[in-house]
């Protein structure tokens, strides 16, 4: 299985997060209204609430647990002469779950007087506005699970990150020979590198990359960066499979099959 396919079957996962959230609202909150315990009622509330985003999250994860490990590689992109790292699909897939779950919470409902039963809450073009904004939040989920960011790029001019809105750009030249170090952790979320001061008489500076969501091993990534500041020479072929296969071969690994 692919990233681009773990992050894709995040979709129905999410959107079963969101149906199961509505049925909580609509169908398990009556139900607690008639059990006369307050502390059963409660705690069937709280086992709803929280079965609605589990049941999804571990069925994706343990769908896509075979993608889940961040390889030691990057994908080439002949056209673009670069190679890249999409966003991971351990990022995606709770993101999208846990955005699709909290939109299901936003739809406004109110009680049938009475009657112990829920509908949508009466109140002409606001519910009409409230359910277009829903939307919005579950179309927003679909296009950033079928993009492939948060993604990470090298070329020949440097490595860029480039987020959800926007991206960052260090060239090579303006990078210190020596760094960055490995990440600080298992768990680190960004790539710390020195920067060339304007003027010598300065100290580097520190420049930092998010790397958490990008599906790449964060100790090649330092290592590829750190071989491409100290060999200039090797830039220019960034983006081949040829490259790739040096690059896995200098810091240690092989190229995949």
């Amino acid at each position: 299985m692919t990233p681009r396919t773990a992050r894709l079957l995040a979709l129905p996962f999410a959107l079963a997060a969101f149906l199961l959230r509505i049925g909580v609202e609509f169908w398990l909150k009556p139900l607690t209204w008639r059990i006369d315990s307050t502390a059963v009622a409660l705690l069937a509330w709280a086992a709803g609430i929280a079965g609605s985003i589990l049941v999804p999250a571990v069925g994706h994860l343990l769908l896509t647990r075979g993608t889940r490990r961040r390889p030691a590689t990057f994908q080439v992109d002949p056209a673009g002469r670069r190679f890249t790292a999409p966003a991971a699909p351990a990022w995606a897939g709770p993101w999208s779950i846990i955005v699709a779950w909290l939109a299901g919470g936003l739809l406004i409902t109110e009680r049938v007087p009475g009657e112990d039963r829920v509908r949508f809450f009466e109140s002409g073009e606001a519910l009409v506005w409230n359910v277009l904004a829903v939307l919005a939040v579950l179309m927003v989920v679909g296009l950033v699970l079928w993009d492939e960011r948060p993604r990470l790029t090298l070329d020949e001019a440097g490595i860029t990150v480039r987020g959800l809105v926007r991206g960052r750009t260090l060239r090579w030249d303006r990078l210190l020979v020596g760094g960055p170090p490995g990440p600080a952790g298992k768990g680190s979320a960004a790539l710390v590198l020195a920067e060339r001061p304007a003027t010598p008489d300065r100290p580097p500076v520190p420049r930092s990359l998010w790397i958490g969501p990008v599906h790449v091993d964060r100790d090649f990534l330092a290592g590829s960066v750190r071989h491409y500041i100290a060999h200039p020479e090797r830039r220019s072929a960034i983006g081949t499979a040829e490259e790739l296969a040096s690059l896995r071969a200098a810091l240690g690994g092989t190229p995949d099959a």
